[in-house]
Order: C-alpha cells, then sequence, then structure tokens
C-alpha cells in the first residue's frame, strides 16, 4: 500500500523543521511527501525547500481546507495521512495506522489519540486550552491524525473551505453520515503542539461556536434523511 503525506503550511516557519523531521523518522516512511505552501509570508518555503525529499506546492493563501485538498489531489498514494505543521508524529504513527488498513479492507480511515504539549516558550496554557488536556492521551478525531483510503476521499467529497476551523470536523461527520467505518487507535501517535496561533484557538471564538451548531445541525439532517434517528 502507498502511501502519501500531505502537509498544509501557512507561516509555519517557528514549528516546521520539527514536524517535517518527524515525518522523515518515521518507521514506516512516506511514499512522498507532498507540503503545500499556503501563501506563507515568512520563511516556510526556504524551510521546505531545505528537504529534499518534500515536494513542495505553493499556491495563493486559501486556508487549510483548500491547501489539505490541493495536496489530497496531488497524492498518488492508495492512502493518505494528513499532519499538521506545529505537531510531532510519533516514529510509529504511519506504521500503525497503514497496518490497520491493510488488516481490514472494510475500514475506510484510521484516527487516533493525541498528547498536548505546550511549546517551549510557553509557561500558561492559553485561555482557550483547558490545562487537564495536558495531563494524558486525548481523543484525536481531526485532520491532524486521519489517514483514509483514496477512495473515501472520493466518496465523501474534500474538505470544505467555508467550514474552516471546523472543516475537519465536517468531513468527519460526513464520512460518519455516509456510513465510512473507522477506527481510533488509542495510543498517543501525534503530539499536538500548544501555543499562541492554534487554529484551534478560532473553533472557542462565537464565529466557530456558531458555525459548530450548523455543522451538527447538517449531521443531524443528513441523518434523518437516510431514516438514522440517532
Amino acid at each position: 500500500m502507498r502511501l502519501s503525506v500531505v502537509l498544509p503550511v501557512f507561516n509555519g516557519a517557528s514549528f516546521l523543521v520539527a514536524a517535517i523531521d518527524s515525518v522523515l523518522a518515521q518507521t514506516r516512511r512516506a511514499d512522498e511527501i507532498i507540503a503545500i505552501d499556503d501563501g506563507s509570508t515568512d520563511d516556510t518555503r526556504a524551510i521546505l525547500e531545505r528537504y529534499a525529499a518534500v515536494r513542495v506546492v505553493s499556491q495563493a493563501n486559501a486556508g487549510c481546507a483548500a491547501a489539505r485538498n490541493a495536496g489530497a489531489a496531488l497524492a498518488s498514494g492508495d492512502a493518505i495521512a494528513f499532519v499538521d505543521q506545529d505537531d510531532i508524529q510519533c516514529v510509529d504513527r504511519f506504521a500503525r495506522q497503514i497496518d490497520a488498513l491493510r488488516a481490514d479492507p472494510k475500514l475506510g480511515f484510521v484516527v487516533c489519540a493525541q498528547q498536548n504539549f505546550l511549546s517551549e516558550a510557553m509557561v500558561h496554557p492559553p485561555s482557550w486550552c483547558d490545562p487537564r488536556t495536558l495531563a494524558g492521551p486525548q481523543h484525536g478525531f481531526g485532520a491532524n491524525t486521519l489517514m483514509l483510503r483514496r477512495e473515501v476521499l472520493a466518496r465523501v467529497g474534500p474538505f470544505d473551505p467555508e467550514k474552516v476551523p471546523i472543516d475537519d470536523s465536517d468531513w468527519l461527520l460526513r464520512a460518519l453520515d455516509g456510513g465510512e467505518r473507522y477506527l481510533h487507535l488509542d495510543t498517543a501517535l501525534v503530539r499536538r503542539r500548544i501555543h499562541d496561533a492554534n487554529l484551534s484557538a478560532r473553533r472557542f471564538a462565537s464565529g466557530g461556536t456558531h458555525l459548530m451548531a450548523r455543522t451538527l445541525h447538517e449531521s443531524l439532517q443528513r441523518r434523518r434523511g437516510r431514516g438514522d434517528t440517532r
């Protein structure tokens, strides 16, 4: 099974080296790594170009969903894993996830637990981050832990740029509502960096809360449409 890794990046220079190094250190190496530079204005492009193993594609800034879609469209793998620019991958993430896909041909995608940690420059977690989530592994149901079969992405459709910053939640709900089977690995295979500029902070702003409510309502409507009232 051929594996493509998609890395969307926007002004990621601060943490990008650690992120890429963790991808290259995997026990199951990626067959290709595609980085989408989403209109960065810092040193992102120069850092990416240091890595011969990384295919770098630049686009005008369009947001993380559009960047993920662009990378996935270029990917040639049977499986596609998504990586965030500020996270660190544990060395066996790809091996564990691709083994799960191989073991069950009916499995559409695999996610895994994650371990939050504070960026080195932070003494206290930001206001949006519950300190208790730093104590141990957290349920990781997001794009940053996602590995999927190429055909699942074709069935579910792309990430919705209008749903940022919850475009991954929207995609996962659409996948579940469409009947895609998944597995959550309870071992923390991604270390999620908490810092001042996390996109997650926008999820807790008023606009993000309203968008989540709308997304959940759409999911309920899809389920009702197929007679599922759970």
